[in-house]
């Protein structure tokens, strides 16, 4: 990554405070399934979410580089934080920046680059991974449009002040029928439904959106009318590169947990401590190289679906194997709160589920190959 010296610097100050502050309430976020404000606050102030958004809008004009490190950095500490920050940016952020209008940018973009969390609203209870099926309506009146519908399993649900929303305009055109629209907690007719109790990355609020005849102003569109699917599926091949970074944070902390509970214990390594370990650094490795190279790809303004679902695919099925093999490696105390590394685990699980499981990323990976008609790169 060429990272000019500011851009390492603001890494630099991120790393101490995921040492200095994140490391020591993780396991307390994590038993107690609370939102961490205070941290939030902190990134906030430190420009985390400010780093991606330019500088019109009150950001700092980083590249995607640096907000991506960011997460990884504070992954190693805390899953649960990094994603709150995230998903506001890569999510909502980043599609209002590249589809929105200059009218949506100041409205929202400058909000993001303070902290106010944002939720990207699209999966729907029964749809699983088929993004078309959404039964989510949007009737044109006048110049309003009229939402009706509820999605689940939206990140940030609890916190965001507003949410991207995708929301059938045409539902005869089926995936060349879908919108989305940039829709405000406070509007009347929204409302936050269920909360969802998870294994893991507790400290997040996963929740229900309802709409019960919202009225969103045409104003409100992110990109055009029908365009939405295309426009959703840009926005998930950055959203996945930022689930990448934090299953490599993930697994960089599981690998520092072995490496660190062994420091005094030189002499007992086995061949199969060794070759257990050396599996997992070839795996993270392996991660961080298709990291790397779909973000370079996104920054050239490339497209990076084929890189982005493969460093999805890696980093996340990496991440649970890595923290597996950690808990084979430290034995009994790795399954207590004595180590943060079955916390680890719990966290890995997700990063194969959420903005498109593995399974999916799968699909995508083999269609895009076929698609080219070549097997080298």
């Amino acid at each position: 990554m060429n990272l000019s010296v500011p851009e390492r610097q603001k890494l630099k100050e991120v790393e101490d405070f995921a040492i200095s502050r994140v490391r020591d309430r993780a396991t307390e976020i994590d038993e107690s399934s609370r939102y961490p404000e205070d941290l939030i606050g902190e990134m906030a102030k430190m420009g985390i979410f400010a780093a991606y958004i330019p500088r019109e809008y009150g950001g700092l004009g980083f590249s995607l580089s640096t907000l991506m490190e960011s997460i990884r950095i504070v992954s190693r500490e805390c899953a649960s934080t990094s994603l709150i920050p995230d998903v506001t940016v890569s999510l909502f952020g980043e599609p209002v920046l590249k589809y929105g209008t200059e009218s949506l940018k100041q409205k929202y973009l400058s909000r993001v680059s303070k902290g106010t969390i944002g939720a990207l609203a699209i999966t729907e209870p029964g749809t699983g991974s088929d993004a078309v099926a959404i039964t989510t309506s949007a009737e044109k009146k006048g110049d309003r449009f009229i939402l009706n519908g509820g999605k689940t399993f939206i990140t940030n649900g609890g916190e965001a002040q507003f949410f991207l929303v995708s929301a059938m305009t045409s539902p005869e055109k089926k995936h060349h029928g879908m919108t989305l629209f940039a829709v405000d907690k406070e509007m009347s007719g929204l409302s936050i439904g269920k909360e969802f109790h998870k294994m893991g990355i507790r400290g997040t609020s996963t929740t229900e959106v309802l709409m019960d005849h919202v009225e969103v102003e045409e104003e409100q569109i992110v990109g055009k009318v029908n365009d939405g699917f295309r426009i959703e599926m840009d926005t998930l091949n950055v959203g996945r590169i930022g689930i990448a970074s934090q299953a490599i944070g993930i697994s960089e902390g599981a690998i520092r947990d072995v490496i660190s509970s062994n420091d005094g214990q030189k002499s007992s390594r086995s061949e199969n401590f060794l070759f257990k370990l050396a599996d997992m650094v070839n795996m993270l490795h392996s991660s961080v190289t298709k990291y790397n190279e779909s973000i370079e790809l996104v920054e050239a303004g490339k497209d990076s679906t084929l890189l982005s679902s493969m460093s999805k695919l890696q980093a996340g099925d990496s991440a649970v194997k890595i923290t597996e093999e950690a808990i084979h490696l430290l034995g009994y105390r790795a399954m207590t709160a004595e180590l943060p590394t079955e916390r680890r685990f719990r966290e890995a699980k997700i990063t194969q589920i959420y903005e498109g499981t593995n399974e999916i990323q799968r699909m995508i990976i083999a269609r895009e190959i076929l698609k080219m008609g070549r097997t080298s790169f």
